[in-house]
């Protein structure tokens, strides 16, 4: 059990939300529940999760097509999809909404918690190398190496950090660094977004940015953020 694990439960049945919301804080996570996308997008506005929960059948957006839309807002986010619907033919549909596990109801306590604590193993194994921590004063990233970095790059990592899916559109970056939306300016960003990323490969990290075509950027890496 990792009592750091954040999870995201979004499930329109109120007694059995409250009983996986219960199960897994026992268990020692981190648990937020929503009984609809609207509340879900809310609660990951506020905080930033490790692993989604989602039922299929739910009023409004269904669960296939949430899985799709945070898979594709942070490609790291796991999702579990608890549904009653058996057929192969939405299993398949499942995993390729980007969904990690598809399990079946009902399920056990015992299954829910041995899936959550595989996806918990995976997490540790790939990031137990090191941590990757943002100095405000220094102005240094410190990975496998401590990187200097200018008061533009800190902004933009630590913005990208704190953000919702830890992504924002070009204007809000354009913004941290006192530049107006231009085309010039764009094209500065992505300057700036590639020294980055040659910086955080110094540091150890291979994949950190990934371009939002047409909208702005999401940072890939957790980065912890220090004084």
């Amino acid at each position: 059990m990792d009592p750091c694990l954040k999870i995201a439960i979004i499930e329109d049945n109120d007694d059995l939300r409250s009983l996986l919301i219960q199960d897994l804080s026992i268990a020692g996570y981190f648990v937020k529940g929503a009984e609809s996308a609207e509340q879900l997008d809310e609660i990951f506005a506020a905080n930033r999760f490790d692993i989604l929960i989602a039922d299929v059948n739910l009023p409004g957006e269904d669960g296939f097509s949430i899985a799709a839309r945070y898979k594709r807002l942070n490609a790291n986010l796991n999702i579990v999809l608890l549904t009653a619907r058996t057929s192969a033919a939405d299993k398949v549909a499942g995993y390729g909404a980007g969904a990690d596990l598809y399990l079946t109801k009902p399920v056990s306590n015992i299954e829910l918690l041995a899936a959550i604590s595989s996806i918990s193993r995976r997490i540790r194994a790939q990031t137990a190398k090191f941590e990757l921590t943002l100095s405000l004063k220094n102005l240094t990233l410190t990975g496998i190496k401590t990187i200097e970095l200018n008061k533009h790059e800190v902004l933009i990592i630590k913005a990208l950090s704190q953000s919702f899916a830890s992504n924002l559109p070009y204007y809000k970056l354009l913004e941290l660094c006192d530049e107006p939306v231009s085309e010039t300016s764009k094209a500065t960003l992505e300057v700036r977004i590639a020294r980055l990323r040659k910086k955080f490969i110094e540091a150890g990290v291979d994949k950190s940015f990934r371009a939002l075509r047409g909208e702005g950027y999401q940072l890939l890496v957790d980065v912890q953020i220090g004084l």
